[in-house]
């Protein structure tokens, strides 16, 4: 009696999760302006490419960089369409990335960490390195991620630019282009 409860009580409570709309996934975004106002409030999961999440702090990085460049008085004017490109060049490397990852592809992990020691060794101290991380939106962990996938994208073009002996740019927009149309990518901003 107390099994056939509990399973009846469970099935009723998976019924009704089922039923509800995940929060964490909004409908995916309309293409259009660019300049369109964000959805409010931002959804923690902005995009999705064959799968993988892209979460909102993921994307700040390259954003916050681009609106420092513009004048306080025109940021909130300009912070759908930044944010709306810097997801679009995030879902390119997150594309160029799986592929790399799925040819085997690796970063060298010298190159790596050279470039982490170059930008480490521009700040006197921790707590001024620190800061920059903070600034960044990021922590020593997500940089050292962030310039292996930076990596790791740049020995795929290197290799493709090579085996097709072709300009790189050339070569990784013939590629982008081909993993798009195969790829699924939902916008959520």
């Amino acid at each position: 009696m107390r099994k056939t409860r509990r399973a009846v009580t469970l099935l009723a409570l998976l019924v009704a999760a089922c039923s509800r709309s995940p929060s964490a996934t909004p409908p995916p975004a309309s293409a259009g302006d660019p300049a369109r106002p964000l959805p409010s409030p931002l959804p923690e999961v902005v995009a999705r490419v064959n799968g993988q999440a892209i979460r909102i702090q993921q994307i700040l990085p390259m954003a916050k960089g681009e609106l420092d460049r513009v004048s306080v008085a025109e940021r909130d004017k300009k912070k759908p369409e930044v944010l709306r490109s810097a997801l679009r060049q995030y879902v390119d490397r997150e594309l160029l990335l799986q592929e790399a990852i799925a040819r085997g592809v690796r970063a060298d992990s010298r190159e790596v960490d050279w470039a982490y020691d170059q930008m480490r060794r521009e700040y006197a101290d921790d707590q001024a390195w620190n800061e920059f991380l903070t600034g960044q939106g990021m922590d020593a962990q997500s940089l050292k991620a962030e310039l292996r996938a930076r990596h790791t994208v740049d020995a795929l073009l290197d290799r493709e630019a090579a085996d097709r002996r072709g300009e790189r740019r050339e070569v990784q927009a013939e590629l982008l282009a081909r993993l798009r149309a195969r790829a699924r990518i939902e916008l959520y901003l």
